[in-house]
């Protein structure tokens, strides 16, 4: 019950479930936290009608992989600390199954581009800017939300904003999509904007692809090289030279790097990163 209590209590920022000892963490609207960050993050939960919210951290073997986010209206029972204990305890499994669904499915060229989409969250936490093309991107990103206001639309980039602002440090993320693999940047701006933030979201370069790639489909460093070099367009003997290998040794990495991806070719491999 102590335990319950304690994780009841615990506001601790989302970024630092990743490391802290509790992957899981209740917050409300109203709350009394003495940090500005979480009194901000509050009150856009109470400006979308939301009481209570139980964030996971999913997290695996040092990975963290994403974050899954349970809500309750305003007026509704509010997450109980036995949610969050048992929550807790579910954080492991559901991050495996996260990992399972997206890499249980070949990886395949971009089918739909889509211009960089450019939001900008202004100091008091307002959309104060979007391009039409953000708005346009999130029809296939987010199917079933679009059309809708602007706080609504652009839910789903309160938490990264919240850690940009709580940090101070840029932050990416990319994940995969109906319209292919995005990537989300996120930072602060200075000047006249001062403590407004911009998000950029674009599909993912083959140079920020490949390391999400890496990790999520346990591809080694020496074989995330041996792709390296082939994005820069080197024959396999090119390749084995530059890095001291064998032709054969180079070739076996390229399979296995195939078989974990479910792709049939290097030229295929390498559609699906640009």
């Amino acid at each position: 019950m102590d335990q319950a209590n304690a994780l009841g209590r615990t506001r601790s920022p989302v970024a630092d479930l990743i490391h802290g000892p509790c992957p899981a963490i209740v917050l409300g609207a109203g709350s009394q936290d003495p940090c500005p960050e979480m009194r901000r993050l509050h009150r856009i939960m109470a400006a979308d009608n939301y009481g209570s919210e139980l964030c996971i951290a999913l997290t695996q073997h040092g990975v963290t992989w994403g974050a899954l986010v349970l809500l309750r209206e305003r007026g509704s029972r509010p997450f109980s600390p036995a949610e969050t204990v048992r929550a807790a305890e579910l954080a492991q499994p559901l991050a495996s199954a996260v990992t399972r669904y997206v890499t249980d499915k070949p990886l395949r060229p971009r089918q739909v581009r889509f211009p960089s989409a450019v939001v900008v969250v202004g100091k008091n936490d307002e959309i104060a800017g979007a391009t039409s093309a953000g708005r346009d991107a999130l029809r296939g990103i987010l199917p079933g939300v679009y059309p809708a206001s602007d706080q609504e639309l652009f839910s789903f980039i309160w938490h990264i904003t919240y850690t940009v602002r709580r940090t101070g440090l840029p932050a990416i993320t990319r994940a995969p999509t109906p319209l292919g693999w995005f990537s989300l940047q996120v930072q602060l701006l200075d000047g006249a904007m001062a403590g407004a933030v911009v998000v950029t979201l674009q599909p993912a370069p083959a140079t920020e692809l490949l390391p999400a790639l890496a990790q999520w489909y346990g591809i080694s460093a020496r074989e995330r090289t041996v792709i390296e070099e082939a994005l820069q367009g080197q024959a396999a003997k090119q390749i084995a030279r530059r890095l001291g290998l064998s032709p054969h040794t180079v070739n076996d990495h390229f399979k296995a790097v195939y078989r974990r991806t479910g792709v049939t070719s290097r030229e295929e491999l390498i559609a699906c990163l640009f």
